[in-house]
C-alpha cells in the first residue's frame, strides 16, 4: 500500500490538502483526489494542492477541487501553499514569493513577516491580478449591452426555474456570479444548497461558475456566503471575496478602496483602486494537521 505525506491548512475555514511534489514527483488521479478530499472516507478538504517547482525563482500551484476537477486559481489555497513552502523549507523565508497558476503568475507578500519567520501565523497578501469583466473572458454567454462603462455588473436579469436573479459576473482567473441581496433579506436563510448548484450549472456559464451571495454591512464591509464550483458551500473563498468586493465597489455599495469581507470562517481584506488596478487579497492562514494517507 502506497503512503503519501500531506499537510492540511486552512484560510478562514477554507481547507486544503497540500502535498510536496517538489522533493519527489507525485501525480494523482481524479478519483484519488476526490477520495482524499472526502470528509467521511478521506482526509477531508475543499481542495487539494500539489506544490510544484516552476523554475528557479518560482513555484507552481497544481490545484484541484474536492471533486477532483482542475481549477485555474484559488486565493486562499495559494496563501496556504505559500506558508507551506516556507514552513517546510522548500522556499527561503523573506518578504515575497512568486507562485505560478493556471490563471497566471501571482506575487505573494508577507506584510507581518521578519526575515526569519516569513509566513508563520502572520498575514499573507496576494496580488490577484486585474478583475476581468468581458463576458467572453469570464466566460458567460451574454451580449455586451449589459456592460456599464466596460463593467458587467448589476444589469443582467437571469431567469431560472427557481426565480429571477440579478447577477454580476467577473473573473478573478476563474468565473464568479455575484448576487447582491436586497435590504432586509437574511443572508443566513437563503437556500444556498439549492440556488448554488442551480446557478453553478446554468447554461449561460460554459465552464460553470462560482456563486456568491452578498449583503452590504457598511461603506467598507460586506457579508458573503459562497457556493464553490466543484466543491459546494465553503467557509470562505478568496477569489470569491475579491469578485464580491469588486462588484460591490463598481455598484457603489462599497465606498472605500479596502473592503472587509465577512465570511462564515473569518474575515478577508480586499484592496482595489479601480478597473486599471490589480486586486489584492489579504488574510491569515492556519495549520490543521499533518499525516500520511494510504493510497
Amino acid at each position: 500500500m502506497n503512503r503519501i505525506k500531506f499537510s492540511k491548512l486552512h484560510g478562514q475555514g477554507n481547507d486544503f490538502i497540500i502535498i510536496d511534489a517538489i522533493s519527489s514527483e507525485i501525480s494523482l488521479t481524479k478519483e484519488e483526489i476526490s477520495r482524499m478530499c472526502d470528509r467521511h472516507f478521506g482526509i477531508g478538504a475543499d481542495g487539494l494542492i500539489l506544490a510544484r517547482k516552476d523554475r528557479d525563482d518560482c513555484f507552481f500551484m497544481d490545484y484541484y477541487n474536492s471533486d477532483g476537477t482542475v481549477a485555474e486559481m484559488c486565493g486562499n489555497g495559494i496563501r496556504c501553499m505559500a506558508r507551506f513552502l516556507i514552513d517546510k523549507k522548500l522556499a527561503a523565508a523573506g518578504k515575497s514569493m512568486k507562485i505560478n497558476t493556471r490563471a497566471g503568475l501571482k506575487n505573494i507578500e508577507f506584510p507581518d513577516s521578519d526575515s526569519k519567520s516569513a509566513s508563520r501565523d502572520g498575514l499573507i497578501k496576494v496580488n490577484m491580478g486585474k478583475a476581468i469583466f468581458e463576458p467572453d473572458r469570464i466566460p458567460v454567454n451574454i451580449d455586451k449591452k449589459s456592460l456599464i462603462d466596460g463593467f458587467f455588473a448589476g444589469q443582467y436579469l437571469l431567469k431560472t426555474e427557481d426565480g429571477e436573479f440579478i447577477i454580476n459576473c467577473v473573473s478573478m482567473g476563474n468565473p464568479h456570479c455575484v448576487i447582491l441581496l436586497k435590504d432586509g433579506a437574511d443572508l443566513e436563510k437563503i437556500p444556498l444548497d439549492r440556488w448554488g448548484p442551480l446557478l453553478e450549472n446554468h447554461k449561460i456559464f460554459p465552464n460553470k461558475t462560482n456563486v456568491e451571495f452578498i449583503k452590504i454591512k457598511s461603506d467598507s464591509e460586506l457579508l458573503m456566503r459562497v457556493w464553490e464550483r466543484g466543491v459546494g458551500e465553503t467557509m470562505a473563498c478568496g477569489t470569491g471575496a475579491c469578485a464580491s468586493a469588486v462588484c460591490a465597489i463598481v455598484l457603489k455599495k462599497i465606498k472605500t478602496a479596502r473592503a472587509d469581507v465577512i465570511l462564515p470562517g473569518g474575515n478577508l481584506s480586499i484592496y482595489w483602486e479601480g478597473q486599471n488596478s490589480p486586486v489584492f487579497l489579504e488574510g491569515g492562514t492556519g495549520y490543521v494537521f499533518e499525516g500520511e494517507y494510504f493510497l
